[in-house]
């Protein structure tokens, strides 16, 4: 879910940059233009300012796909979750992904759908 708010703000921000950059240059093209009818280099941002947006939108980009391939990951994770009865005296043994373990229910690695009961106890182990 983070990530997808992210990615709409990084997308947002962009166009927002987008807009202001030609709002800009056809303003100031123009007024640019000398008595020779050639552009000038007023119009244009400077050349540090082109480079730090180009490289503050790559790292951006970059920061939001590592941070996708890791939640992906973690959510791929095989672990043991040992479920025990209010009793105590019952327990059963299985492997599943982090991702399909929810409060209710959870999918074993082998497809096996499995709902819990509100008293029983989930023991989650990371392998």
């Amino acid at each position: 879910m983070l990530t997808k708010i992210l990615l709409t703000l990084l997308v947002v921000i962009g166009a927002w940059f987008l807009l202001l950059k030609r709002g800009r240059s056809v303003g100031s093209q123009s007024q640019s233009i000398n008595n020779q009818g050639r552009l000038t280099m007023e119009s244009y941002a400077p050349l540090w300012r082109r480079y730090f947006m180009t490289g503050l939108f790559v790292l951006i980009g970059i920061c939001i796909l590592s941070y996708s391939v890791w939640y992906w990951r973690d959510q791929h994770k095989v672990v043991t979750v040992t479920i025990v009865s209010p009793t105590g005296i019952h327990s059963g043994v299985y492997q599943a992904r982090k991702g399909d373990i929810s409060e209710a229910k959870m999918v074993t690695v082998e497809g096996i759908h499995i709902r819990f009961s509100t008293a029983e106890r989930l023991e989650i182990l990371e392998d």
